[in-house]
């Protein structure tokens, strides 16, 4: 399967954060220990709101409440504490002081946090900076991102949670994580796969290229049983294409009306394989259903799905036809 191209991101955790790089000390927190060193030297108080260096018990730390990343592998969790445990902690994890006045919610630094309880650790180096819920949200996406660390349903789920917690439009939540907003919106088209095909795609038994192919199918069973034969027989995007095309509904013989929803007529023969190179080229670029129809020599007509507001907007803006 061909890899994901690189992620790309506008502004970045640590300039969002503002934060400054602590002071070097004579030897990382933790090193060649379980536990960490005695706490150092009371925190200095950054005035420009970059935050506090301190040293948190780990039992007053919560999980961020807006962490789009639902699994932690085991196996990574293993190699972060054998560094821990090697190397001490290189770099210090980022919270808010908790909205309810006792203790603190993260903000950046989960697996870091988990691997140090695991190992024991009673205490933790930790930046301390106020932020409110949009951009402890925000904060969460981009960190992850980043580190290319979210499946994408995790990464699908994130931008939801932005648009239904904070009222942000598609284009608002592509400028907050540094995304074009076709990329989200492509993302989020794949909340509306069948639940056992978001497992699959989490799985890695299929990729995103696959999964937005099998939408147009329409129907849950028809999605599901094309999932599992891509899954078993290592079919290409392409393949994936072809088949949901010849899946669709059949053109009406010759004479008839064509039903509502169903696929349009494609003249036989040489024709016909012109057609439907060029429908599947539409398909690819557009990731979307396209069919052709010829009505005459010279005429006929091109149709293109679409799922939502969103995927519609999606599509101009792929077009580029602009609202304004």
């Amino acid at each position: 399967m061909t890899p994901e191209p690189p992620r790309r991101l506008g502004r970045g955790l640590d300039a969002l954060l503002a934060r400054k790089e602590p002071a070097k000390t004579t030897a990382p927190v933790g090193a060649a220990t379980a536990t960490p060193a005695p706490a150092p030297a009371p925190p200095v108080e950054e005035p420009n709101a970059a935050g506090s260096l301190r040293t948190l018990k780990l039992s007053e730390i919560r999980a961020n409440p807006y962490q789009p990343r639902k699994e932690f592998r085991p196996e990574e969790l293993a190699d972060l504490e054998s560094s821990l445990r090697i190397n001490g902690l290189l770099q210090p994890i980022t919270v808010r002081p908790a909205p309810t006045g006792s203790g603190y919610e993260l903000i950046a630094g989960e697996r870091r946090f988990r691997a140090a309880s695991r190992l024991g650790w009673t205490e933790i180096p930790a930046l301390v900076k106020p932020v409110d819920d949009r951009m402890l949200a925000t904060l969460a996406m981009i960190e992850n991102l980043q580190r290319a660390d979210l499946d994408p349903i995790e990464e699908a789920d994130g931008y939801q949670r932005l648009i239904d917690d904070f009222s942000l439009t598609n284009q608002e939540v592509a400028d907050v994580v540094g995304k074009d907003r076709s990329t989200v919106a492509n993302a989020l088209r794949l909340r509306q796969l069948p639940a056992s095909v978001r497992r699959m795609l989490q799985d890695k038994q299929l990729t995103a290229g696959h999964a937005r192919a099998l939408i147009p199918l329409g129907t849950e069973r028809a999605i599901v049983d094309l999932a599992r034969e891509v899954s078993a027989n290592g079919l290409s995007v392409r393949e994936v294409e072809r088949r949901v095309q010849a899946g669709r509904p059949k053109p009406p013989a010759a004479g008839k009306k064509a039903t509502p929803g169903a696929a349009p007529a494609v003249p036989a023969g040489a024709s016909g394989a012109v057609v439907r190179q060029i429908e599947e080229k539409l398909r690819r670029k557009l990731q979307t259903g396209v069919s052709i129809s010829l009505s005459a020599k010279d005429k006929g007509e091109v149709r293109i799905a679409f799922f939502s507001n969103d995927d519609l907007e999606r599509l101009l803006e792929v077009l580029g036809v602009s609202l304004d």
